[in-house]
């Protein structure tokens, strides 16, 4: 038998249409879920972005803190350095008041100083010549009209010990005990004689007439200039 079908057109396409329209919906439902869920996610994503920039951004200002206060660190001790440096030049890494002791205990009753000199004179210079052409000696109390530059870093000091004694054996003894002492080291006299006039007291005169009656009387002395160095390096043969 052959079937009727007693559907009219319009209702199989509006049918047909509505199964199309119904797709679409689902369609578009599920691309409209794919949305918000990625939507969601890439907003979770950049929030998290955003947090992490955010630790960087103050991980970064902490390490430009951290570098600033490095450098300024390095430039005070550069500064410290330097001074450090300076300080160590200038220093002449002797007791001047033991050498002036040491200096006191040497020095005889016969024996009085008008100077003592303390020269600085780089290592590197090498020895210094003290054959200076005969017995002759400066004026006591003579000034030097210049002052010598101040030698910095490693040196020596020669000391200059200028005065008169009552002979020139006195002046010899100084010299022996000046080498004994290990204070000092190569010490070099340079003398000569002369004659000093001294004023005194009459004797036997009271008190209250001494300011009147004075005498003059001439002295025979040894006038020298001793000239050695400070004990406190040693000289190595590098040969």
């Amino acid at each position: 038998m052959k079937e009727i079908d007693f559907l009219p057109e319009w209702h199989k396409e509006g049918r047909r249409r509505r199964v199309h329209m119904r797709r679409q919906y689902i369609v578009l439902a599920a691309f409209f879920f794919a949305m918000v869920t990625y939507n969601t996610i890439a907003a979770r994503r950049i929030a998290s972005v955003n947090a992490e920039l955010n630790r960087l951004d103050d991980r970064r200002y902490w390490a430009e803190t951290i570098l600033r206060e490095y450098d300024a660190v390095s430039k005070q001790l550069g500064a410290h350095q330097a001074k450090v440096v300076s300080i160590e030049q200038v220093d002449a890494r002797i007791d001047v008041a033991a050498v002036l002791a040491e200096i006191s205990h040497v020095i005889g009753d016969l024996v009085v100083l008008s100077r003592v000199e303390f020269l600085s004179e780089p290592l590197s210079a090498g020895p210094r010549s003290t054959d200076r052409g005969g017995s002759a000696v400066r004026a006591a109390g003579a000034s030097r009209s210049a002052a010598k530059p101040v030698s910095l870093g490693d040196v020596r000091f020669r000391v200059a010990l200028t005065g008169i004694a009552a002979s020139s054996a006195e002046v010899g003894a100084l010299v022996c005990r000046l080498e004994d002492s290990p204070y000092f080291q190569q010490a070099h006299p340079l003398f000569r004689e002369n004659t000093i006039q001294v004023t005194a007291a009459a004797p036997q005169t009271p008190p209250a007439q001494q300011t009147q009656r004075k005498e003059t009387q001439s002295v025979n002395v040894t006038e020298f200039e001793i000239v050695c160095y400070l004990a406190n390096y040693e000289e190595i043969d590098r040969r």
